[in-house]
């Protein structure tokens, strides 16, 4: 008689709900184990996450400790462990439980707990495409599953989306086939430069005399909403920026940080460190606001430094 696969999802997010309603639909589904941690920037997954779960009547247990874990994990005849979209790695005594059987959904070649930096740096080193794949956690072992087209106007919540179907799907379609898969050792010249680093407030901080409008445009894409776009230093203070984009005219040669253009239909023009950029959507002390409106209620006016 074959042995049924008796999965236990791991997750800190609401982009795992893909996969949980796929491996119930496939009766594949154990529980999910909620793996909780207070950082800021996924506290609104995390809530959705139990609130979606709640809504569809799935059981959402709390991973307090791990011996106590193990011994709901051993109740459970729990065969399979699959970790998505985890705000942490899951510990060794944990993933010894389940021999071998214990995988990672993966965005890039980064680590499963590592999708925010993943998804990102991708848009924001400006990326065509973000691999996904399936590691065998504990150890130096993953396979490729499928890309993911990065779209020029994707930010961080489309991607996020996107990657979160895509996932769900590659993991439907080779858990009847686990034990055929050919595994291959994780080379870390794999990982594209700076798609896993941390996204720390320096990372996401920007400013006209050190960055181009193409660096505007794609931490713009990358931080929405997730940081807020980015933070942007001026001589009004810091503001956030959600929305840039470049502008194709004749090359400017003022010097950076000045006010190129202010009015209603082409918005707000400044000059960076190389290439003129359109500040779309800025959030400051006004409001979430247009750039023109920014401008106006600041008082600014083109040939002035921002």
């Amino acid at each position: 008689m074959q042995q049924v696969n008796r999965v236990v999802l791991f997750t800190s997010s609401c982009l795992a709900m893909p996969t949980i309603n796929l491996l119930l639909q496939a009766e594949l589904l154990v529980t999910v184990v909620f793996v909780d941690d207070e950082a800021q920037h996924i506290q609104h997954e995390q809530q959705q996450l139990r609130a979606q779960c709640e809504a569809l009547n799935i059981n959402l247990t709390r991973w307090n400790n791990n011996d106590q874990l193990v011994a709901q994990l051993d109740q459970w005849h729990a065969s399979i462990a699959v970790s998505c979209f985890t705000a942490r790695a899951l510990d060794d005594e944990i993933i010894k439980f389940f021999h071998g059987q214990a995988y990672g959904l993966c965005c890039g070649i980064a680590k499963s707990h590592q999708w925010t930096n993943s998804l990102y740096w991708h848009i924001r080193t400006q990326q065509n495409e973000l691999p996904t794949t399936l590691q065998r956690l504990n150890s130096n072992e993953n396979t490729a599953l499928q890309s993911v087209v990065i779209h020029p106007f994707d930010t961080y919540q489309s991607l996020s989306l996107r990657v979160a179907s895509a996932l769900a799907s590659a993991l439907v379609n080779v858990m009847a086939k686990l034990n055929m898969i050919t595994w291959q050792s994780l080379n870390e010249k794999q990982v594209l430069p700076n798609t896993a680093k941390p996204i720390t407030r320096e990372a996401i901080t920007l400013s006209f005399k050190t960055h181009s409008a193409n660096d505007f445009v794609a931490a713009a894409k990358a931080g929405n909403p997730l940081y807020g776009g980015f933070i942007l230093i001026t001589q009004l203070g810091e503001i956030n920026v959600l929305q840039a984009s470049t502008i194709e005219q004749n090359e400017f040669f003022e010097p950076a940080g000045t006010i190129l253009t202010i009015n209603k239909s082409a918005g707000l023009i400044v000059q960076t460190k190389q290439g003129a950029v359109v500040l779309d959507i800025i959030s400051s002390q006004f409001g979430c606001i247009s750039g023109y409106r920014f401008a106006s209620l600041a008082n600014i006016s083109a040939g002035m430094q921002l």
